[in-house]
């Protein structure tokens, strides 16, 4: 296991079994992507664990803390080294190499990862989440007692249409989460809406929620011009993305499928 990488190599055959699942060692793999050690590959890590805490996955399953004999180490499951390879750095052309053997092994999320930037837009949708949730604090304490009709003016100002006419417009079904569906583009946009209206409520004199409701309407509209000028579309003609929860199903079901224990066998062959 601690065979410094060479340029070609078949994946699976540096693997180790324990408890009936294959693991790899990241101080290997860091070299593998073109990393100096396992330290330089850190925040990638990171960043790969976070998005398997929105995906709703257990990371303990496939970042385990250990020792090697080289020290403190971590094994990878073979989904964690899809993910990391999906976050490293691309412009080292081993990593492009690595998320193409990886791709070429789940043609179902293939081109929904890339064409449609899955992994950013869930980021961008959980930001947007949580910051609605510091909205409607905010305008408790800005005496909103109908939260609903204080968030659709906010929508009338960036859309001129509620969140209901949105999705009637947009071919949504009502039922379904329309940030499920958003671009990157789109979900910044109302990220920035939700910020600015944190901080415009924070500033009100002798509040309402008349006086709530208009502001939340005004920055909605700013951001709506912000839209029209950048991208010579309104905000309700964007184009839509695939769905997220969709997406986010078949990542599911590409940890089992990639964590899944063969024989060790000839596969395709990262290369440099």
């Amino acid at each position: 296991m601690n065979q410094p990488a060479s340029k070609k190599h078949r994946l699976e055959a540096f693997a180790f079994i324990e408890k009936d699942h294959y693991y790899w060692w990241g101080s290997w793999y860091a070299q593998v992507l073109g990393y100096k050690n396992l330290k330089t590959l850190t925040n990638t890590i990171t960043n790969a664990k976070k998005t398997c805490v929105q995906l709703g996955l257990d990371v303990e399953d496939n970042f385990k803390k250990s020792n090697s004999e080289m020290g403190p180490n971590i094994k990878l499951s073979k989904f964690a080294c899809f993910l990391i390879a999906i976050h490293a750095d691309a412009r080292k052309p081993i990593v492009r190499n690595a998320r193409t053997y990886f791709l070429n092994e789940l043609d179902e999320v293939n081109h929904l990862l890339y064409d449609q930037d899955y992994l950013s837009r869930i980021v961008a949708r959980e930001e947007l989440s949580a910051l609605n949730k510091k909205l409607a604090k905010a305008a408790r304490k800005a005496h909103v007692k109908d939260f609903q009709y204080f968030v659709n003016e906010g929508y009338v100002g960036m859309y001129n249409r509620t969140m209901s006419e949105i999705k009637d417009g947009r071919g949504v079904q009502q039922h379904k989460d329309m940030n499920d569906y958003m671009s990157n583009t789109e979900l910044a946009a109302n990220i920035f809406r939700v910020t600015l209206t944190i901080e415009r409520l924070k500033l009100l004199q002798n509040a309402s929620q008349q006086i709530a409701a208009r502001e939340h309407w005004k920055v909605g509209r700013q951001i709506r011009e912000l839209i029209q000028n950048n991208t010579h579309n309104a905000p309700e003609r964007l184009p839509l993305s695939g769905n997220l929860h969709e997406l986010q199903r078949k990542l599911i079901n590409t940890q089992k499928e990639l964590n899944k224990v063969l024989p060790i066998k000839k596969s395709k062959e990262i290369s440099s």
